[in-house]
């Protein structure tokens, strides 16, 4: 296969978020979803890293790393309400989102591995 050169790569990359299981006390259950990435270039990412390191405030950093998976994610699949209807991706939904750390914790993680160059992980 020849490798294309494109201005944007998206994708689609599974996403596994670990909860605390409501009906079993120190178990944790495991829901799937999948995230559409658009990877930011390098010359994106060194300035946001040296942007990174002029913060100085817990929550300016912790917003500062919320935008970057915000510029990245772009849609998702397999989220629903508690109705059991798709939850539509939006910037707000997103960021409602990452604000349960298990979501962000399983964001961060999957994108993280998406950029690895390995096959996600099936099964565990």
């Amino acid at each position: 296969m020849k490798f294309i050169l494109a201005e944007t790569s998206r994708y689609w990359w599974p996403v596994k978020v670990q909860m605390p299981d409501t009906e079993n006390p120190g178990k944790f259950v495991t829901y799937e979803l999948e995230v559409l990435f658009e990877p930011e270039s390098q010359d994106k990412a060194i300035d946001r890293v040296e942007e990174a390191a002029k913060l100085t405030s817990p929550r300016a950093r912790m917003e500062h790393e919320r935008k970057q998976l915000a510029d990245v994610c772009k849609d998702w699949r397999g989220v629903e309400d508690a109705d059991g209807n798709a939850y539509k991706f939006s910037d707000e939904n997103f960021r409602r989102a990452m604000n349960q750390s298990w979501f962000r914790r399983a964001i961060y993680s999957a994108y993280a591995d998406s950029l690895n160059g390995e096959e996600a992980r099936l099964g565990n």
